[in-house]
């Protein structure tokens, strides 16, 4: 699935993109309380969000700390919680505008992207990266570690690992 640009995008489509009630400059997620339902969106309007690159996020953490690609303007923000946001840059390298985008089902018969990844990956990895992840996590709670610490600690590590990957 090819990420969309805005320059790409049909004029009305952009616009009801542009013309959402969009929160402003927003440092927590906590303060987004506008949202927009995916389902309300036309077919062709839902395609083309389903094409913008996926960001996942803690909730606690600050957005503003978020540095993004100003040259893509539309992301999809997924919180670690399970909800799902539309964010417009408008060409800052921070989310600028970002409302709940709730009921989010990607399009185009195809799955979503974390799944595809996972019917992609053999299925032996995946479970040892499980039963690894679950041993390092079992072992650092009993040293008395909390959840939070663990998680950005796993998190450290498959960042190491994704750079020595490429």
């Amino acid at each position: 699935m090819k990420v969309m640009k805005a320059k790409e995008i049909k004029e009305d489509i952009y616009e009801k993109l542009i013309s959402l009630n969009y929160h402003r400059k927003e440092n927590f997620i906590s303060e987004v309380d506008e949202s927009v339902d995916f389902n309300d969106f036309d077919k062709e309007t839902q395609k083309v969000i389903c094409t913008f690159p996926t960001h996942i996020f803690k909730p606690k953490n600050d957005l503003m700390d978020i540095e993004l690609d100003g040259k893509q303007q539309f992301f999809i923000f997924q919180s670690t919680d399970g909800e799902d946001y539309l964010v417009d840059t408008q060409g800052y390298d921070y989310p600028r505008y970002i409302i709940k985008l709730e009921n989010l089902k990607y399009s185009n018969n195809e799955d979503d992207p974390f799944e595809m990844m996972e019917s992609l990956v053999r299925i032996n990895d995946s479970k040892m990266f499980d039963l690894v992840a679950k041993s390092l996590a079992f072992e650092l709670q009993q040293e008395g570690f909390v959840r939070e610490d663990i998680l950005n600690y796993l998190e450290l590590k498959l960042a190491k690992a994704f750079g020595s990957a490429q």
